[in-house]
């Protein structure tokens, strides 16, 4: 089972910052996820909405950071940062996972990079997570662990869908979805694993 380090390592420094993203290599994560705003015409890394006051990590910074060690899941958190994501990733080498909430983005995304590896993320229902996959046509979810249960995952499995499952920041349920075979855990603390 894959470890992917939530926002670097959200619960051992502050979340989507260099710091961050340095102890989830640390701790060697399998992925590190990272979520991507705009702040004044910059890619920036950021789950809440910028402030123009606000210092953010610099995408370019993580991108630096990381350098293709592990793949990296990029949560795209408003469809205004994707011409400009793309352009900044245009001579990035390592592997790069596109995620987002919101269908229409992976859509751009799709349309833009057909080869792009894309997984739907789903706060709430597994039955929208895999209506929007078989619409664009992919085969990764990211869900939440809290809707999860053995005959779904089961169920997902026998579809050939790729299943992680976040945030999971305890070592049982890890185990009871290991077993169940979630193929990895986005989590704040890659120390516990």
């Amino acid at each position: 089972m894959n470890i992917v380090g939530h926002r670097g390592a959200k619960g051992l420094a502050p979340e989507n910052s260099i710091e961050s993203i340095r102890k989830a290599l640390e701790e060697k994560v399998d992925m590190i996820e990272i979520d991507i705003r705009m702040q004044n015409s910059k890619l920036v890394l950021s789950h809440d909405k910028t402030d123009t006051e606000q210092v953010y990590c610099p995408l370019t910074q993580a991108l630096e950071e990381i350098e293709g060690k592990i793949p990296i899941i990029l949560d795209i958190k408003e469809s205004a940062v994707i011409n400009k994501m793309l352009e900044t990733l245009k001579e990035y080498e390592g592997k790069i996972i596109y995620s987002s909430l919101k269908f229409g983005t992976l859509q751009k995304i799709s349309n833009l990079i057909p080869k792009a590896e894309l997984a739907v993320i789903e706060k709430w229902s597994g039955v929208r997570a895999v209506a929007s996959a078989s619409l664009l046509g992919i085969k990764k979810l990211h869900l939440n662990h809290k809707w999860l249960w053995e005959n779904y995952v089961l169920s997902l499995k026998n579809q050939g869908f790729e299943v992680y499952a976040y945030t999971v920041n305890d070592l049982g349920r890890a185990n009871e979805l290991k077993q169940w075979g979630v193929d990895g855990i986005i989590t704040d603390y890659p120390n516990h694993f």
